[in-house]
């Protein structure tokens, strides 16, 4: 979902940053290509960047815990295992101080409870926008498949776009943070798109 944001932003003219975790897929064309491994190196990589930005699109998979200690060598195989874990940094809570006068956009991946969690998440880190999925076997946003989702916005308004491709909700998601742009910055008058 991340590359297909940043190449259609790119494409619709905007100055594009990607920070990306490993993965199989080709960048996309865009002004800078930032490449991390870890959820420490995404909080300093955006740290750094967020000071140049107007807007934050939030939509990595950060897991929610990493392991306490990495082995130097192959864990043989045994009958039994421990692992310890220890929780990740809280990277979009961590930079609301960074906020000011841009828009931070998230996203929420929840199996219940999708509108409850996904607003608590949208006060708590201060968006001003999130992108609620719900994850079921129809709809698993890993991949090519189509999803359902909703958009809600700080006032808590809510779009809901169902069996969509990524690339459709995209094009609706981008038109609905250049709206919100430009009605907060007294830029103009509302943006309509309309996507078939």
């Amino acid at each position: 979902m991340g590359y297909k944001i940043a190449e259609v932003a790119s494409k619709r003219g905007h100055i594009v940053t990607l920070i990306s975790g490993p993965t199989s897929l080709m960048p996309p064309k865009v002004k800078r290509f930032i490449a991390i491994e870890t959820a420490d190196a995404l909080s300093k990589t955006l740290k750094k960047e967020i000071k140049a930005a107007d807007c934050l699109i939030m939509c990595a998979a950060v897991g929610d815990f990493r392991p306490r200690h990495l082995a130097a060598k192959k864990i043989k195989r045994q009958r039994n295992l421990l692992l310890k874990l220890m929780p990740n940094k809280d990277i979009l809570k961590e930079l609301s101080i960074y906020k000011k006068d841009r828009l931070f956009i998230g996203f929420s991946l929840e199996t219940e409870g999708i509108l409850r969690n996904s607003l608590r998440k949208l006060n708590s880190k201060h968006l001003d926008l999130i992108v609620a999925n719900k994850l079921t076997k129809r709809c698993n946003p890993f991949g090519c498949n189509k999803l359902d989702v909703i958009l809600v916005d700080k006032s808590i308004h809510r779009t809901y776009i169902t069996n969509k491709s990524k690339i459709y909700i995209t094009h609706v998601l981008l038109d609905k943070i250049e709206e919100m742009w430009y009605l907060k910055n007294n830029r103009g008058t509302r943006i309509r798109r309309i996507r078939s």
